[in-house]
């Protein structure tokens, strides 16, 4: 059995150089194990595993503020981030609340609502708020070998962060969200549905919702769209940070970043429906991903001939 802290220990490890791991992740990894350890001998089972989850608590508050401390341009970009990705989640629950309109059932249960939005919201602020941190960040340290590797593992981690969201996560939650407008348990709609069982219903016998504008295979590339985003936004964050005209793909990204939540937020269902006569609907949902990857593209080519 792996001794507690270990993993946390090789990632850490690929983040922090070798004094801060010496002053600062080693001691409270020592501490955990230690008390799990004496928990473990004595036969105390649940107080081995409150410990693992207190020692696991207290080794990312660790690592979080020795991001801060280590690199001023890092903690800006965790700030900055922070702050937008606050900003953005309570602007999507908003819009999100702003269209449904209110029942019996739903008074008293605000804070229960907004929770349910969270999943849902995060799904385009994560992304977002992740291409302008790595932009702050590469943008003011500069991209070595260290900051790629770890841009990489960033990029990954979000890449499984937003499958499970976008996949299971959301749906989840959208579902409970509209059982207690409803008052009921209401039907399942295309955002209700896992991926998997959306996808199956995009290829079964019924292509279209009842009632619904959209055809299912716009919600399902819209979903794979979500789960493709994050990686996007991050390469379009490092081409911009890396280029040589700081001023002009500062702006793009910054726009592009701006447009991409504007497609999520501002169009409703019935007006992105009226693209669907020039456009398939698979295609449509594809449109804010086809931004980003025009816009890093343009970043590129400056880069390489400017």
């Amino acid at each position: 059995m792996n001794h507690p802290g270990a993993r946390f220990r090789a990632l850490a490890s690929r983040l922090f150089d070798s004094l801060t791991m010496e002053r600062l992740i080693d001691p409270v990894i020592a501490d955990l194990q230690c008390e799990h350890a004496d928990a473990i001998r004595h036969g105390h089972m649940w107080r081995a595993r409150w410990i693992r989850v207190a020692g696991c608590i207290a080794l990312w508050k660790v690592a979080g503020l020795s991001a801060v401390a280590e690199d001023k341009h890092r903690g800006r970009a965790i700030g900055v981030a922070l702050s937008t990705a606050t900003l953005l989640t309570a602007l999507v629950i908003c819009v999100v609340l702003s269209n449904t309109p209110a029942t019996i059932d739903s008074r008293g249960t605000m804070v229960w609502l907004v929770l349910c939005l969270v999943p849902q919201a995060l799904t385009i602020s994560l992304p977002v708020c992740l291409g302008l941190a790595l932009f702050i960040w590469i943008g003011g340290e500069g991209a070595d070998a260290s900051s790629r590797r770890t841009v990489l593992w960033l990029m990954r981690v979000a890449l499984l962060l937003a499958v499970a969201n976008v996949g299971w996560i959301t749906p989840a939650a959208n579902n409970a969200y509209r059982n207690v407008i409803a008052g009921r348990a209401a039907l399942r709609g295309a955002n209700e549905l896992t991926l998997i069982e959306l996808g199956r219903r995009v290829y079964g016998a019924s292509p279209r919702e009842v009632g619904d504008p959209l055809p299912l295979a716009f919600w399902f590339n819209a979903r794979l769209a979500l789960v493709l985003a994050p990686v996007l936004l991050s390469v379009l964050a490092l081409a911009g940070a890396t280029a040589r005209r700081r001023g002009p793909s500062a702006a793009i990204v910054v726009v592009t970043l701006t447009v991409f939540v504007g497609c999520y937020v501002l169009f409703p269902a019935d007006d992105i429906a009226v693209l669907t006569r020039w456009l398939p609907a698979a295609a449509i949902a594809w449109l804010p991903n086809a931004l980003v990857m025009i816009a890093t593209l343009f970043v590129a080519a400056d880069q390489r001939f400017g």
